[in-house]
């Protein structure tokens, strides 16, 4: 008959391939940053110690994590003016080209209408000159 494999590998190796989404990078980071707080908290709540001491390396621990948080955040805020700046680059040079274009187009097109213009006057011309010289 068959190997064996149905249709429901197809559809695990499809949830495999969103994982290498560029987004997935950021959900990793949370993920693993969540389970280190979790776990230091967990390791902190069970280590004998006394409660001055366990206060102090609570908001050591708290105050590490922050300041880890807060670079996280002021380096992707950063990465997002990047993008942004160069997608407006983009967008500006993308005009300017727009705009480069359409007056070459309407350059040419002026220059084609004034060629039939004048082409169809002077066959306008040969066309009275014909019909006036038969009558």
């Amino acid at each position: 008959m068959g190997s064996g494999r149905g249709n429901g590998e197809g559809a695990m190796s499809r949830g495999y391939d969103r994982a290498d989404s560029p987004g997935s990078g950021a959900a990793f980071f949370t993920g693993l940053l969540a389970g280190a707080v979790i776990g230091g908290s967990l390791g902190l709540l069970f280590a004998p110690r006394k409660g001055s001491e366990l206060r102090e390396q609570v908001a050591d621990s708290a105050a590490s994590v922050g300041k880890a948080v807060s670079k996280t955040v002021d380096e992707l805020a950063d990465r997002g003016r990047e993008v942004y700046a160069r997608a407006r680059d983009v967008v500006s040079r993308t005009g300017d080209e727009i705009d480069r274009v359409a007056a070459d187009v309407t350059k040419k097109l002026d220059k084609s209408l004034t060629v039939a213009a004048d082409t169809a006057a002077t066959k306008s011309r040969r066309v009275e000159s014909y019909v006036g010289d038969r009558t």
